[in-house]
């Protein structure tokens, strides 16, 4: 499967000097990420450990010893103020998440822009952009794996395993409907398709095949989850987002199918649906043979996309000899 063509040829010729640092060029979107997100956590748990202490302790900045009693304080009661951070950042999980991905959006578009950039001064052709109505495959192929994959983790009972799977979870659930679906389900995916899709695999893409540039970036997806339920998922559908972006010629393919399933997490686990399907074996069964059959049948579909470059320098003629080339 061609992704790029130059000078006729599968995988351009790269300089890796004018790149820099190779393991910054791959790293330094996920680096960014990273730092981004510490930085508003730790500002959200200084700000949720100042009011914590201000409300049990009576303190304010304008007392003259403040920097002292804060210390008396923590020398103190360390243990008590720690665990109550924590499950107060926990509660406010969806929120840091959402400014984090807030804050961190831009500057990776401005890092994807620069990278667009540079494709067209190298030369490079990329994929044409699969039309607007062909986007349906995408959503429905993203739900049915949404629904398809969470049910066979409570089949096999790994959810119940992973006791840091359920903190996370509950974390990022405790928060008003509208705010997990402003934060969860349209920034968070929006951040995560552009660093690993949009950044990461399509920089590695450029260096090699398919494959190995999907599977690395979804390695890395997955292990950054941080507990083994979220790895294994994530790690079945970054493959499958890196192969939308491939399909569609566009980073908006793998974006939407991410806000398709967080949506349908979001939705399913406030109104229970999860639980309302594993009440009964014969229920929960049918509904996943049926997302693995919808699937499936959305996977056949999006292969039939011809994602090949267009040269409109070659005559029709060369370009329909490639064509039947490329069919045998």
């Amino acid at each position: 499967m061609d992704h790029y063509q130059y000078n006729g040829q599968q995988t351009p010729p790269v300089n890796r000097n004018s790149y820099g640092n190779q393991i910054w060029y791959i790293w330094g979107p996920i680096v960014v990420k990273i730092v981004i997100g510490m930085t508003v956590s730790g500002v959200a748990s200084a700000a949720i450990g100042a009011a914590y202490m201000i409300r049990h302790y009576g303190l304010s900045a304008q007392m003259t010893d403040y920097a002292q009693q804060i210390a008396n304080i923590y020398q103190k009661d360390y243990v008590q103020i720690l665990k109550a951070v924590t499950k107060e950042a926990a509660r406010l999980s969806s929120y840091v998440e959402g400014v984090a991905a807030f804050v961190t959006i831009p500057v990776l578009l401005v890092m994807f822009h620069k990278d667009r950039i540079r494709e067209k001064l190298t030369g490079f052709t990329p994929n044409k952009k699969a039309p607007l109505w062909k986007y349906s495959a995408v959503a429905l192929l993203s739900a049915t794996l949404c629904v398809g994959v969470n049910n066979l983790l409570i089949i096999g009972n790994i959810t119940t395993v992973s006791e840091e799977y359920q903190t996370v979870m509950q974390g990022f659930y405790s928060a008003p409907l509208l705010i997990q679906g402003i934060s969860l389900g349209i920034l968070v995916p929006i951040c995560e398709e552009l660093v690993f899709r949009g950044l990461v695999f399509q920089r590695l893409r450029m260096r090699s095949g398919f494959l190995s540039a999907a599977l690395y970036s979804a390695v890395i997806f997955s292990l950054l989850h941080g507990n083994m339920v979220q790895m294994i998922y994530a790690l079945f559908l970054g493959v499958v987002y890196a192969y939308m972006y491939e399909k569609y010629g566009s980073v908006k393919a793998p974006i939407f199918a991410h806000m398709v399933a967080n949506l349908i997490s979001v939705f399913a686990t406030h109104y229970n649906w999860f639980e309302w399907m594993a009440r009964n074996p014969m229920r929960i069964g049918i509904i996943t043979v049926l997302c693995g059959t919808i699937g499936s049948s959305m996977y056949v579909w999006m292969q039939r996309i011809d994602e090949k470059p267009d040269h409109p320098n070659k005559p029709e003629q060369t370009l329909h000899q490639e064509n039947l080339t490329s069919q045998e």
